[in-house]
């Protein structure tokens, strides 16, 4: 059997060998305590008498599946349902795909008006500044903050070539849209060894851009992505604490942290007494 363990805590196993059986699983994308201490939370609540108290819900700030392979998010579904969560409330899925492996309802909460509401009063002359998807991937995440603020868009485009002498690909940024002389607020879901983040930064540096800042739901910051950052030309970074981040404000000064903590608390409050939490989607 494989085990390996990646730099942002999450590990996966992969049974090489054959033992005769032809059924083969993959360890799942949470850290190994997280997936414990999940099974463990929600194994061990007691069954309440009213059914009203009875709703056993799984708190997912950062689903902790390897964003890439689905196979580890269909595995942590069903952990998770199997241990009895009957609800789950999450954020800013990396794939909002990731929703269609429960088969109980999933709450994915918004990060964008936390996103909005710092914008609009940490950056002066907001309107004048350019909001930047650091890959196509986020840029219906980027455009959907720029419309609703009425800001403009840039795009940095990511070409992935092999080089001549290995397989490995190395990934030419390009810029579409103008920046020169303009703060710019890159917006991005994950920022896990912030490589894309930093890259970004530099680019839109070079292209003239007055100030570079990072807006990003989930910092996992893993190995040396605070010293990277620390390094880079990005002038601020905000994140949320869906991810611990005490130890990362001591290391990095240019790290800002947002409270997720009264959106999950209502969110949790408004499932618990039977309410809609249809409000907790709105963007404004």
């Amino acid at each position: 059997m494989e085990l390996r363990t990646f730099r942002g805590g999450l590990a996966k196993a992969q049974i090489e060998d054959s033992t005769g059986s032809p059924v083969k699983r993959r360890g799942n994308g949470l850290p190994r305590s997280d997936t414990t201490e999940s099974l463990k939370s929600v194994n061990g609540a007691d069954e309440p008498a009213s059914s009203t108290s009875a709703k056993i819900s799984s708190f997912q700030p950062r689903p902790g599946y390897k964003q890439w392979v689905a196979q580890a998010g269909t595995l942590v579904a069903d952990l998770l349902t199997c241990a009895g969560a009957d609800h789950i409330i999450t954020m800013d899925l990396h794939d909002p795909q990731y929703q269609g492996f429960f088969d109980i309802p999933v709450d994915n909460l918004y990060g964008r008006p936390l996103l909005k509401s710092y914008i609009q009063r940490n950056i002066p002359n907001y309107k004048q500044a350019v909001i930047v998807s650091p890959d196509a991937g986020g840029a219906k995440r980027a455009t959907a903050i720029a419309d609703q603020m009425g800001m403009e868009f840039a795009l940095i485009h990511k070409e992935r070539r092999p080089t001549k002498i290995t397989d490995r690909q190395n990934a030419t940024m390009m810029l579409v849209g103008d920046v020169r002389d303009r703060i710019t607020i890159l917006i991005d879901d994950l920022a896990d060894t912030s490589n894309t983040i930093t890259r970004a930064a530099k680019l839109l540096k070079k292209e003239g851009a007055s100030q570079v800042y990072a807006l990003v739901t989930h910092g996992i910051l893993s190995g040396d992505a605070i010293e990277r950052i620390n390094a880079s030309a990005l002038d601020k970074v905000v994140v949320t604490n869906s991810v611990d981040q005490v130890e990362h404000l001591r290391r990095c000064p240019k790290l800002e942290v947002l409270e997720v903590g009264h959106v999950f608390g209502e969110a949790i409050r408004r499932v618990h007494h039977g309410e809609s939490i249809s409000v907790l989607f709105q963007y404004d």
